[in-house]
């Protein structure tokens, strides 16, 4: 099965150039969910999302739930979780950075950062002039997170380097070493986990260490 013969949910789903990961991941156990009482068709369905949407670690997650014994409600386990953790991500990284105080730089596109500074002070993100302000906090998302890595958009290595950064992010973006090998697209770069100052996963604040710590538990 190719993109041309997805449903119309699913294709509008990996044609999405505006969402995010995570908005792409909700519409795509959206679109599946039209599926879990046709197994066949349901494996069908998820079996192209991973090449289809290369650099989307939340399409792992998605396809051993829609390959597992009981589809259907390993799907929605998935979606209601993903929707919870946002939450809880998007609120406790937003406090952190409060505390903190001082200026935020942020790496584009994350529809979690969007989410985080959106409940932060105006005129406190972004903003040209204050690069030598301090105290200044990085915020990034995360496509990927493996035992050791993080995989997000070009740029995030640099602001990592320079100043303190916080990945906001799900434990659905958490992959093991093997997967992490095969995301990504030119758009990506590859980071060392040790490089972030912090991870905010699922509303908890982790090391690095500790996310993937994470990441390397799951089979």
């Amino acid at each position: 099965m190719s993109a041309s013969t997805l449903s119309p949910l699913l294709t509008a789903a990996v044609q999405d150039r505006t969402s995010g990961a995570t908005g792409v991941a909700r519409q795509v156990l959206d679109g599946l969910g039209e599926f879990v009482s046709d197994p066949a068709t349901l494996r069908a369905m998820v079996a192209p999302l991973p090449g289809l949407l290369p650099g989307y670690a939340s399409m792992w997650h998605i396809a051993r739930a829609a390959n597992s014994a009981d589809p259907g409600p390993a799907l929605r386990a998935i979606r209601e979780q993903l929707d919870r953790d946002v939450d809880r991500s998007v609120a406790l990284a937003t406090r952190v950075l409060e505390q903190r105080g001082g200026w935020v730089r942020t790496a584009p596109s994350s529809a979690l950062v969007k989410a985080t500074v959106a409940g932060l002070p105006a005129g406190t993100v972004d903003v040209p002039g204050t690069e030598g302000l301090e105290p200044v906090t990085g915020l990034a998302g995360a496509d990927a997170i493996s035992p050791s890595r993080v995989l997000n958009i070009k740029g995030t290595l640099d602001l990592a380097r320079s100043i303190p950064t916080i990945v906001v992010t799900t434990s659905l973006k958490l992959v093991p070493e093997h997967v992490f090998e095969g995301l990504g697209s030119p758009l990506f770069e590859r980071i060392p986990l040790d490089a972030f100052w912090a991870v905010v996963l699922d509303g908890e604040l982790l090391t690095p260490a500790e996310a993937g710590r994470r990441a390397a538990q799951l089979g």
